[in-house]
């Protein structure tokens, strides 16, 4: 009797396996807008100057909402080092980040204790 492996057999065949939908992100709050190609966030309207190391970090939570971080998965992907132990490195651009944001944005950001941050956009009071 041979055993099979559906996942070899779709690696190697000559038909290709159907495309799976992503999962729907949802979108950001409304009236936050963060364009990674001009690099410019703007908060209801208002244009937020944000030096490079913020904006990467805010891009990167937009960018995949409602999923935790850890402050090590941060530092590897925003700061592209790994973790060095130094965690309110990561708290202090969040608070900064949460500042700009102002208060109906702020909230969105969300910290999960003991882990790290998360972006959820259902979090945000709009006016």
């Amino acid at each position: 009797m041979a055993l099979r492996y559906p996942r070899l057999d779709a690696l190697f065949s000559d038909h290709p396996a159907p495309a799976r939908r992503p999962a729907p992100r949802p979108a950001p709050a409304p009236g936050l807008v963060v364009d990674t190609e001009q690099r410019t966030v703007t908060v209801e309207g208002r244009p937020v100057t944000m030096p490079y190391l913020e904006f990467e970090l805010l891009a990167h939570l937009v960018g995949n909402p409602l999923r935790v971080h850890s402050l090590r998965q941060l530092m590897e992907n925003v700061w592209g080092r790994p973790d060095s132990g130094d965690s309110r490195t990561v708290a202090t651009h969040i608070a900064r980040i949460r500042r700009k944001l102002g208060p109906g944005h702020r909230e969105a950001i969300a910290t999960v204790r003991q882990i790290g941050y998360k972006y959820d956009p259902r979090l945000a009071r709009t006016a």
